[in-house]
């Protein structure tokens, strides 16, 4: 009688923990993959390595998304993310409002929500989000970031940023090429040197944050960042982007047009976290 009882208990109390387990599981439900092609699977915390095979695949808080040669993943999250992993890449999920690049090339699209900053977190930096559309690269090649639209709030892991914004000045210098070429004129040479170095110094800056602009590009050398106007490679890859995720992307943005037209109906909240 009592090792009927004793065994009675032990199987109530494995139930219970089992019950407990897939309800504390169920709770870290972040967003699914809707779309796989070739080698992609998801690590989860455990460390166990799940071949992602079909779309529909759940993605959960802990998970690490990865991306082989050749394969491709887009993956919609229940705050409001689209994200499409390019090949060789690495995406973990983190909780609520927060995503870790851990490699890669991966492109971002944010539904706009003033109810609370998003964040992706590089190896390079933190970018703090509301809604835009960007790319992450972190490869052998460099480390940076294409801004396509929207704004970004970028903020040092450590020591401030050594800022170069090289833009203006490149806009400036061709346009007083072209002065040069037209009137050969010595004394608009000196004026023209002595106004780039002036630049220079001017367009340097020492930051821990700051924001990124939309259609431009900023990448990081360590403590160095460098910010330019978007160019024909970065425009290459949001049009390579888009067209990996195709129709999937309009749904996306069809779903998120009645939410962008009642935030931008409501009153505009304090956007201090840019500043």
């Amino acid at each position: 009688m009592l090792r009927k009882t004793f065994k009675h208990f032990i199987s109530v109390s494995a139930i219970f923990v089992l019950i407990f387990s897939i309800y504390t599981y169920a709770g870290e439900y972040r967003g699914e993959v809707i779309s796989a092609t070739g080698e992609v699977y998801i690590i989860d915390s455990a460390g166990e390595h799940h071949a992602v095979e079909a779309p529909g695949y759940t993605v959960r808080e802990t998970d690490t998304l990865v991306t082989d040669q050749g394969g491709t993943a887009i993956i919609s999250f229940n705050d409001g993310v689209l994200s499409v992993l390019n090949e060789n890449s690495r995406l973990r999920v983190e909780k609520t409002y927060w995503l870790s690049h851990l490699g890669g090339k991966i492109y971002f699209t944010f539904r706009k929500v003033f109810n609370g900053t998003r964040h992706v977190k590089t190896r390079f930096a933190t970018l703090g989000i509301r809604g835009t559309t960007f790319i992450i690269y972190d490869n052998n090649d460099q480390q940076a970031v294409a801004l396509q639209e929207g704004l970004l709030d970028i903020e040092s892991h450590g020591p401030a940023f050594e800022i170069h914004r090289r833009h203006q000045l490149d806009e400036f210098e061709a346009f007083k090429q072209q002065q040069m070429q037209q009137q050969q004129k010595e004394e608009l040479r000196k004026e023209f040197d002595e106004y780039r170095q002036q630049l220079q110094r001017e367009f340097i800056e020492f930051k821990r944050n700051f924001s990124m602009q939309a259609e431009h590009v900023i990448s990081f050398d360590g403590d160095r960042v460098d910010e330019r106007v978007i160019d024909d490679d970065a425009m290459a890859d949001f049009e390579n982007f888009e067209a990996i995720a195709g129709d999937l992307l309009e749904e996306f943005r069809e779903q998120a047009r009645p939410h962008r037209e009642n935030i931008e109906s409501q009153p505009v909240l304090d956007e201090e976290d840019f500043e």
